[in-house]
């Protein structure tokens, strides 16, 4: 009798356990699948009933394939026969995401984390699923609404870029006409004329229409939407090779020109190659005009944003600083006499493209530090 009940009450702890379990695995948010070393399916709860659109009893007994589009649905039989052969895993124990597939056939996307546990010669395989799509669909909605709001921002600055053609390219346009005028006037009025008389006339002409040529290209430049061409560039070379470009231009004005680029920084981001140099190349530019005639100093350096996941390439100048009504990447804003104030709103679009920021700080007591934080991932 001691014997039935001691018996009795293992069975009724079994069948306690069994229950819990139970109650735990239908109460749980998130889908729970099991399968055996055959890929059979030997527990599948509630929430996977919700999120696969199948019943536990379409899918246990069956293989799991049937809950995964092509390829992984060609690929699962390979890889449970290669862990067991060789013991290698390549989803255990790790969170993944892969794509799944509904009783509808939709595909969606899923984070995976499959655990092994062994009951004497017998492997249980569970998966605890989350399905992901709603998620990367914010993910996506939210690139979406930022590439729009550029995208509008960008049209409306074509529309105060057609009246500032309107404005900017009238007096040129007029300086060249007279200037031609009054050669016309005097070769046809004079034919003996020394030529050397029309000498000046035909330089203002001639400086006018490179002044407009580059008006115009700046325009075009700014309107176009930006196009990246990405590739992995090596930072600190990148870099040192535009430091070696302008320090001629900097020694011939009494500024010294550095780079602090340690080796132990970020190494490469995803990049279009001319275009950040472009960037770059702008804001030293911009940098030694400002310094003018020194002696003075500019510093790049390259080190780890304060953002996660981001580089920082930075350019320090001593020279006067910005005052502080001037904004630099408003349309049109510069403090140069002959400047289009186009240059460092086309290097802002260059780098919103690569999924950075550009900014600046003004030093005390004078000069400016302008930045460019670019992702050290995948650009967007």
């Amino acid at each position: 009798m001691a014997e039935e009940n001691r018996t009795s009450r293992a069975l009724r702890t079994l069948e306690l356990n069994e229950a819990r379990w139970q109650a735990i695995l239908d109460t749980a948010r998130d889908p729970i699948i099991c399968i055996d070393v055959e890929g059979i399916v030997t527990l599948f709860n509630r929430a996977a009933e919700s999120i696969f659109g199948y019943s536990a009893t379409e899918v246990v007994g069956r293989n799991v394939k049937m809950l995964m589009p092509a390829p992984y649905r060609d690929e699962h039989d390979g890889y449970i026969t290669r862990y067991r052969t060789t013991g290698t895993a390549k989803a255990i124990g790790r969170i993944r995401e892969v794509q799944a597939q509904r009783k509808s056939g939709e595909v969606f996307p899923i984070e995976l984390s499959i655990s092994e546990a062994r009951v004497g010669d017998d492997v249980i395989y569970s998966a605890i699923i989350r399905d992901v799509s709603e998620r990367r669909a914010m993910e996506s909605d939210l690139v979406a609404a930022r590439r729009l709001a550029q995208e509008r921002e960008r049209l409306a600055d074509v529309g105060a870029i057609t009246a500032r053609i309107v404005h900017d390219l009238g007096n040129p346009l007029a300086g060249i006409s007279m200037q031609a005028s009054l050669i016309h006037r005097r070769a046809t009025r004079d034919p003996d004329r020394p030529s050397s008389a029309l000498v000046e006339p035909a330089r203002q002409i001639l400086e006018e229409v490179r002044r407009l040529d580059r008006l115009v290209r700046e325009f075009l430049d700014f309107t176009r939407q930006q196009r990246l061409d990405l590739r992995t560039v090596a930072l600190a070379p990148f870099l040192r090779r535009i430091v070696d470009l302008w320090q001629p231009v900097a020694a011939e004005r009494s500024i010294d020109l550095t780079l602090d680029a340690p080796s132990n920084g970020p190494a490469t981001v995803n990049a279009d190659t001319d275009k950040l140099r472009r960037v770059v190349e702008n804001l030293v530019k911009n940098a030694v005009e400002a310094i003018d005639h020194g002696p003075g100093r500019i510093n790049l350096s390259l080190a780890p944003s304060t953002k996660a996941k981001y580089v920082r390439i930075a350019i320090r100048d001593s020279g006067p600083g910005i005052a502080e009504n001037v904004e630099m990447f408003r349309l049109f804003e510069t403090t140069k006499p002959h400047g289009s104030g186009l240059g460092l709103s086309i290097a802002k679009q260059i780098v919103i493209a690569h999924g950075g920021d550009i900014g600046y700080e003004r030093l005390e007591p004078h000069g400016t530090l302008f930045y460019v934080d670019l992702p050290t991932g995948p650009s967007v």
